[in-house]
């Protein structure tokens, strides 16, 4: 079977010559068993081409396997519908490459927290303080923070006033100083600065004279005077240097809080 067909002819004796041989080409076309008309076929008498469907073009048929790399992509082509479902893996995003922004807003459930999610971090090696050291809550079911050392009935501020001198001072004070000293006649006078500020003058402050060693059961009671809402007097009618008074500051803080 001939590939190609021709409607130019010889016969014998005709002579070759280049107008002969002009019109052998331009009349001969492929005959249709030079393709098979699955990869090629033909159109108009020339080969191309058989793309799946029909029609002109190429399809992945006509591609060899891996046949297309990264040089034959134009920049940006590469769009969401050409990503497979799936196919983006851990592998394939850069360490920190996923922030905030591209985490939805109550995504993150309990199953995508560690173990290590508080253990792993370093620990307070402080007390808490003031509008600083927050904890999470769940407020029913809504997240909030909390600021314990505000809300619970904890002690504002606490200290020992050793009394073994005439020049007494603060021994493991939390949230206050000794501003001023002062003995007379009368008795001694401690007069004290808190670090925060409580809402009023209403803060209870509970006084009591203790020793390590030494007791004492006579009429010696230390007495409070509230000056304001940062500082208040302990007045002390008692000539036993000895002996050491304790504080503690109860009562709401300034802004809230108990």
């Amino acid at each position: 079977m001939p590939k190609v067909t021709t409607s130019t002819s010889f016969s014998e004796d005709d002579q070759l010559t280049h107008t002969s041989l002009n019109s052998l080409f331009t009349n001969s076309s492929f005959h249709s068993s030079a393709v098979d008309d699955t990869t090629l076929e033909l159109s108009s008498g020339a080969m191309r081409l058989k793309a799946a469907g029909g029609g002109n073009g190429i399809d992945t048929t006509h591609i060899k396997d891996d046949a297309i790399n990264a040089a034959k992509i134009a920049d940006d082509a590469v769009e969401t519908a050409q990503i497979k479902d799936a196919a983006v893996t851990t592998a394939k995003l850069e360490p920190d490459a996923v922030d905030g922004t591209k985490i939805a807003d109550d995504a993150i459930d309990e199953t995508h927290l560690a173990g290590t999610l508080i253990s792993g971090h370093a620990e307070l090696t402080a007390l808490p303080t003031t509008a600083q050291d927050l904890i999470l809550v769940s407020d029913n079911g809504v997240l909030k923070k909390f600021d314990f050392m505000k809300w619970l009935p904890l002690p504002r501020a606490y200290s020992k006033i050793t009394g073994h001198s005439s020049s007494p001072s603060l021994a493991g004070n939390y949230a206050c100083s000794l501003a001023s000293y002062a003995n007379g006649s009368g008795g001694s006078t401690y007069t004290i600065t808190l670090d925060n500020a409580m809402a009023d003058l209403n803060y209870v402050v509970n006084v009591q004279i203790g020793h390590n060693v030494h007791w004492h059961d006579e009429d010696s009671t230390p007495s409070v005077q509230i000056d304001s809402d940062t500082q208040f007097r302990i007045h002390w009618h008692s000539d036993y240097k000895i002996y050491d008074l304790y504080f503690v500051v109860h009562g709401e803080l300034s802004g809230g809080g108990y």
